[in-house]
């Protein structure tokens, strides 16, 4: 894997793991999910995401929003184990 790639990667895991903060997400309960497979389809979904840019740019402004981020393919995964 070339290096451009590899931080792309890395950047795309860093987004993922601080917008499940952000949103509240029960992190453990979705990594056991399905003996981790959720988790796997879920990050290789942030790492094929098209919209990184709008990502960082959300995550840069919103410390604490309510505004869901409408643009990330995860969402609907991410509200679905969200924290009680």
């Amino acid at each position: 894997m070339r290096w451009w790639m590899t931080r792309r990667v890395e950047r795309q895991a860093m987004h993922m793991h601080e917008m499940m903060d952000r949103l509240d997400v029960d992190v453990p309960t979705l990594v056991r999910a399905r003996e981790g497979e959720v988790y796997r389809e879920a990050r290789t979904r942030c790492v094929t995401c098209g919209s990184s840019d709008e990502c960082a740019k959300w995550l840069d402004r919103n410390t604490a929003s309510h505004e869901a981020p409408e643009f990330c393919p995860n969402l609907q995964l991410f509200e679905q184990y969200r924290k009680s």
